[in-house]
C-alpha cells in the first residue's frame, strides 16, 4: 500500500508519472483522517479492476432513514474563518461549539465543497469539506455534504471531468469505509437547481444527466452514500425567469403553453428518477412578510402553517398547489423528506448603518415560530415522511442581486442567543424519543451491515444528549434502514484526508 497526494492521483489518472509518499505511522485506521499530509490511499493502478465485489440488496427503508416517528435534527454551521463585515462577525463556528451551545449532540451536520474542487489561494491545495470538525465531536453524526458545480463559470457543468467525479467517488468511499472514517454520508448535488441564482440553475436536461453521472460513479465505489435531490421550494416560481438555453426553456414549459410561468411544474423537469434518489429535500426560508417590501426586514413571525403551505402549495405563500412537492415525491416514491437548509431570518442591520433594525416580534418569536411550524406533532402526523431538519446556522449579509445595494444582515442562527437556544432545547426535549441524536463514535462500525466495532446494534431512544468522549462498546445505533448483509471490498480505494 502506498500513499500519494491528490495532485499525484490526478496525474496518475491522466497516465502521468507521480511520486509516492511514505505511509503515516502505524496506528488506529481512524487516525488516518488526521494525517498531516492529507494524502490518499491508493493501489498501484487505478484502472481495469473491479471496484467492489458484492452489492448489498436494499429492502424497505432508505439508507440512513430513521424509523417512522423519528426525526434527525442538525445544523449547517459557519466553519469559515471568522471575518468582520460592518457591525457583525461572520464565521468561526464549529459542530462541537454548536453541540455545546445546545447541550445536545446533533444527529447531522451540513458541509459543502465544489466540483471541480476549489483551490486554496494560500497553499494551492484542494479545498474539501472540513470533516475533521465533525470528527472532533466524537459522535456518529451524519455528514450531509452538498456538492456545488462551479458557481462562477458560465457553463459549470462543462468543467466537471471524469477525473473530478472519480476523485469524489473515492473520497466518499473512504469517508464511509468502516476501517477509516466510518461516517454516514448524505450527498446533495447541485441544490436549488430550479432557481436562477446559480449559473448551473434552470438547466434541467443537463442537471439530470450530471446527477445520474455522479450517482452511478459513486455507487460503483461505495453503497454507503445516500443521495439527496433538493430543489428550492416552489414559492414565486419561476423566480424571475432568467432561463439559459432555449432548449431548456422548452423543457421548463411543462404545460406547453409557450410560456414559462407559475403554471408550470417547478420540479419535474429536474427529477433524475427514483432509482437515483434516496431522499427528497428542499431549501425553505422565512425572510419576512413579502407584503412589507423588498428586501424584507419586518422581523415577523413565521405563519403556523408555513411548512405545510410550502411543501404542498398555497396561494398565501405563492406556491402552486397543482405541484405538491411532498405528495409528488415523498409520498409517490416513498422517499424520506429533509429540510436540507433553511431557517427564519432575523434582520439585524441595514447596509451603511450600525443601528439595529426594529425587533418587532423579537428574535425568539421570529425563529421559534419557524422551527415549530415543522417540529410539532400535528405536522409529523400529516407528513410522516418528514425525517430530517437542518437549520442554516449562519449570519449573512444579503444584497439585492439586481442592484448590489440594500444589504440586510440576517441572522438565521438558533443557538447563539441564550433565550432562543433555551427555547429550542426545551422544544426539542419535549419531543422526547421523536428526535434521534448522535451517539458516541464507534471505530469499525459498519452502518450498512450493522456489524463491526464491537457495538451492539439497538435502536436509539433519543430525547437526551448522548454522551461524548471515547468510543463505547455499547453505543446504540439506529436499525431503521434495512440491508441484506454483504461485504463491500474495494479493489481500488483512495483515502481523502479532510
Amino acid at each position: 500500500m502506498r500513499f500519494i497526494t491528490l495532485a499525484a492521483v490526478t496525474a496518475q489518472l491522466a497516465g502521468e508519472q507521480s511520486l509516492s509518499h511514505p505511509p503515516p505511522p502505524a496506528s488506529n485506521a481512524h487516525a488516518l483522517l488526521f494525517h498531516s499530509m492529507r494524502s490518499f490511499r491508493s493501489p498501484a493502478t487505478v484502472s481495469n479492476r473491479p471496484l467492489f465485489f458484492e452489492s448489498p440488496i436494499r429492502t424497505a427503508a432508505t439508507l440512513y432513514e430513521p424509523a417512522d416517528g423519528k426525526i434527525v435534527f442538525g445544523a449547517w454551521v459557519e466553519t469559515e474563518s471568522a471575518t468582520t463585515v460592518g457591525p457583525v462577525t461572520l464565521g468561526g463556528d464549529s459542530p462541537s461549539d454548536f453541540n455545546k451551545r445546545l447541550g445536545l449532540n446533533a444527529g447531522v451536520f451540513h458541509m459543502s465543497q465544489s466540483i471541480p474542487l476549489a483551490i486554496s489561494p494560500f497553499d494551492q491545495t484542494q479545498m474539501t469539506a472540513p470533516l475533521n470538525l465533525i470528527e472532533a465531536t466524537k459522535t456518529d453524526a451524519i455528514l450531509f455534504l452538498t456538492i456545488y458545480p462551479n458557481q462562477t463559470a458560465q457553463n459549470p457543468y462543462d468543467l466537471i471531468t471524469d477525473k473530478d467525479v472519480q476523485l469524489l467517488a473515492w473520497q466518499l468511499g473512504n469517508i464511509t469505509d468502516p476501517s477509516l472514517s466510518g461516517r454516514r454520508v448524505m450527498l446533495r448535488f447541485g441544490p436549488e437547481m430550479n432557481g436562477n441564482w446559480f449559473t448551473y440553475g434552470q438547466q434541467p436536461s443537463r442537471y439530470v444527466t450530471e446527477f445520474r453521472r455522479l450517482v452511478t460513479a459513486i455507487r460503483a465505489v461505495t453503497k454507503r452514500v445516500s443521495f439527496v435531490w433538493s430543489p428550492n421550494a416552489g414559492n414565486n416560481y419561476p423566480f424571475g425567469g432568467n432561463f439559459l438555453p432555449n432548449a431548456e426553456r422548452t423543457a421548463l414549459d411543462t404545460n406547453k403553453d409557450g410560456t414559462v410561468d407559475n403554471k408550470d411544474d417547478p420540479f419535474s423537469p429536474y427529477w433524475p428518477g427514483a432509482d437515483y434518489v434516496d431522499w427528497v429535500g428542499t431549501s425553505l426560508y422565512w425572510k419576512g412578510d413579502p407584503a412589507t417590501g423588498y428586501p424584507t426586514k419586518d422581523n415577523s413571525r413565521t405563519p403556523a402553517d408555513f411548512w405545510e403551505h410550502m411543501v404542498q402549495g398555497s396561494a398565501v405563500e405563492v406556491v402552486n398547489p397543482a405541484y405538491p412537492f411532498y405528495t409528488q415525491y415523498a409520498e409517490q416514491y416513498n422517499k424520506p423528506l429533509v429540510m436540507s437548509e433553511g431557517g427564519a431570518a432575523f434582520a439585524l442591520y441595514q447596509e451603511g448603518s450600525t443601528a439595529r433594525l426594529p425587533a418587532n416580534q423579537g428574535q425568539l418569536a421570529v425563529q421559534q415560530s419557524f422551527w415549530q411550524s415543522y417540529l410539532n406533532a400535528a405536522f409529523f402526523k400529516k407528513f410522516p415522511k418528514a425525517k430530517m431538519f437542518i437549520n442554516f446556522e449562519h449570519q449573512k449579509v444579503y444584497e439585492d442581486p439586481t442592484t448590489g445595494r440594500n444589504g440586510i444582515t440576517r441572522d438565521y442562527r438558533i443557538t447563539h442567543e441564550p433565550a432562543v437556544a433555551a427555547a429550542l432545547k426545551s422544544d426539542l426535549t419535549a419531543l422526547g424519543s421523536s428526535i434521534e441524536w448522535a451517539g458516541p463514535f464507534v471505530a469499525g462500525y459498519d452502518w450498512l451491515t450493522g456489524t463491526g466495532g464491537g457495538a451492539a446494534v439497538t435502536t436509539k431512544t433519543g430525547g437526551a444528549a448522548a454522551p461524548t468522549g471515547a468510543a463505547s462498546a455499547t453505543t446504540s445505533k439506529s436499525g431503521a434502514y434495512q440491508f441484506s448483509a454483504g461485504v463491500i471490498g474495494f479493489a481500488a480505494s483512495i483515502a481523502l484526508l479532510l
